[in-house]
């Protein structure tokens, strides 16, 4: 008579749950960014902005541990860089802006009225509240730009990169682009900025803190200040234009930096090398 041998140990959920996201992070991560942050639409009104966030150190505890999560927290900080990259993420959105209200009125908006144009006082509070509070848009990027980003680079050039992380971004915004929100031409300018997120956030060395500086310059000049000032068909051409000068920096910096937006480069690179001169990647 043969006796059955010991029962094999039950299978932890919490160790197959892990061991998924260890096969499939990029998926687990854009998964779970859209889930934490969609579920909260019906009580803000948009996707909570820190999901992504909050995304990526969920998947770096089960991939990395706690060496890929402090890794992409030194990188938030990451200020010493060139003053040419601040110059760079924060000045390109004001570019934009200005430009696409300019062209704008060319086309026969009316121009904005001086009340409109007296709230610019408003633009560095939002823009340090932006930063500072955890809800809103700069805190997407150390999910996107710190974690998607450098995971993809790593058998990927920047360029194609970028443009993946892209389009993750663009579907994240599913929400507010179907709630009416913000613009069908934010899908283009999302995918054109993605080109530009990837080349400072490598090209200063994988500072996550600049991007945050990029994203937030962005919604409190364009998003807040400007956009306040066109409505109807206006906005819309508003929205069109811009899109259309981020096209043309994205394409700029393509023609400009050539392979090293095309050129590989580890993900190691994107965390850890000092920045490169500029205009290089």
């Amino acid at each position: 008579m043969t006796h059955p041998g010991p029962a094999a140990p039950p299978v932890s959920t919490k160790s197959t749950l892990r061991r998924l996201i260890g096969r499939h992070p990029m998926v687990s991560f854009f998964v779970l960014a859209c889930a934490i942050s969609w579920s909260f639409v019906p009580f803000l009104g948009f996707p909570l902005g820190v999901g992504p966030f909050i995304s990526a150190l969920i998947v770096l505890s089960s991939t990395e541990g706690l060496a890929g999560i402090k890794n992409l927290f030194r990188r938030i900080i990451q200020w010493r860089v060139s003053w040419k990259w601040y110059a760079l993420a924060l000045g390109l959105p004001v570019a934009a802006a200005i430009g696409a209200a300019v062209v704008t009125v060319a086309l026969g908006a009316p121009a904005p009225s001086a009340a409109q144009l007296a709230t610019w006082t408003e633009i560095v509070p939002t823009f340090l509240f932006l930063v500072l509070v955890p809800l809103m848009g700069p805190w997407e990027e150390p999910g996107f730009r710190g974690f998607a980003l450098p995971g993809l680079m790593r058998d990927r050039t920047p360029l194609f990169a970028g443009l993946v992380v892209g389009v993750m971004h663009v579907l994240w915004h599913a929400p507010l682009f179907f709630m009416g929100e913000i613009p069908g031409a934010d899908a283009v300018y999302i995918m054109a900025a993605a080109v530009i997120f990837a080349w400072i956030v490598v090209g200063s060395g994988g500072s996550l803190l600049l991007a945050m500086l990029m994203h937030a310059s962005s919604n409190a000049v364009s998003g807040e200040y400007i956009s306040a000032m066109f409505t109807g068909a206006d906005g819309s051409t508003l929205g069109w234009i811009r899109a259309g000068i981020w096209s043309v920096f994205a394409v700029a910096a393509v023609l400009a930096l050539g392979p090293s937006l095309r050129g590989r480069r580890s993900d190691t690179a994107v965390a850890a090398a000092p920045e490169t001169a500029m205009p290089r990647l």
